[in-house]
């Protein structure tokens, strides 16, 4: 891992493998060891790039809202690719991670060459009453208590203890403000619902069926409104599909990237 400063931050970067590169960005909370699922499998066929979005892991916290957007975690993701030499990606991204993708191949057309977009909506899409309790208990507990609430909100029920354990500590272990002005802020602003026609390039998204954070009717959407997308629904899963059926997910994402489709 490195961090690389773009523009007037720092950018945690991990890679591993070589070939063609798959840039790989994780959803609110979580980090670039959110894919320990899948790193092993695609270094196989693929560079494979996992950033720290700023404001999560080990990359840079700025402080003020006005530091937090998806358009500038886009940037940021744009400048690890400039900053690594790199002028054609795949792209996987995750949840928020998801609303980076679609934003970057909106800024930069020609980075992307195929687009996987799991977990995710074309626009600020979390119900209202997850969202509620979720601020409610950013406002008013711990964040071990507010990870306990994320799991039971994010992973199909019963979920595996230890994948619970992992995913719960990875939460926690985040910085509240910051945490708490992509949630409140950068999140709740975003909508490409109107853009994301423009999006050319060959797109896979994956939803869960059990995913009550970003229903699978937002995936659905996506697929309807970019020209040439798929839709995969991964059955039995929350919102953290990749974890939760890791063998599913992987299949689906290499079948696309190395199929002809």
């Amino acid at each position: 891992m490195a961090l690389m400063h773009i523009g007037d931050i720092d950018i945690n970067v991990r890679q591993w493998g070589a070939g063609e590169p798959l840039l790989l960005v994780h959803g609110l909370g979580t980090n670039a060891g959110l894919w320990v699922h899948q790193v092993r499998e695609f270094s196989q066929h693929f560079h494979v790039v996992a950033v720290d979005l700023r404001g999560f892991g080990r990359s840079s916290k700025p402080s003020g809202r006005e530091h937090y957007s998806i358009e500038l975690m886009a940037n940021d993701v744009i400048g690890v690719c400039q900053a690594l030499g790199l002028d054609s990606i795949h792209f996987l991204g995750s949840s928020m991670g998801g609303f980076v993708g679609q934003q970057v191949a909106l800024s930069a057309p020609l980075l992307c060459d195929r687009i996987i977009l799991a977990h995710t909506a074309c626009e600020f899409a979390i119900p209202a009453d997850v969202m509620s309790a979720r601020l409610k208990a950013l406002d008013e507990t711990s964040m071990d208590d507010y990870a306990a609430l994320v799991l039971a909100q994010a992973l199909a029920q019963p979920p595996d203890p230890l994948l619970a354990e992992w995913l719960g500590e990875m939460i926690a272990d985040n910085q509240l403000d910051a945490y708490k002005h992509v949630l409140a802020g950068a999140l709740a602003d975003f909508n490409l619902s109107n853009d994301i026609a423009k999006i050319t390039r060959p797109t896979l998204v994956i939803a869960g069926s059990d995913d009550r954070v970003l229903p699978p009717d937002g995936g659905r959407k996506i697929a309807a409104q970019i020209p040439n997308a798929r839709f995969h629904l991964v059955d039995g899963v929350g919102h953290i599909g990749y974890a939760e059926k890791p063998r599913e997910f992987n299949h689906a994402v290499l079948d696309f990237l190395l199929g002809d489709a």
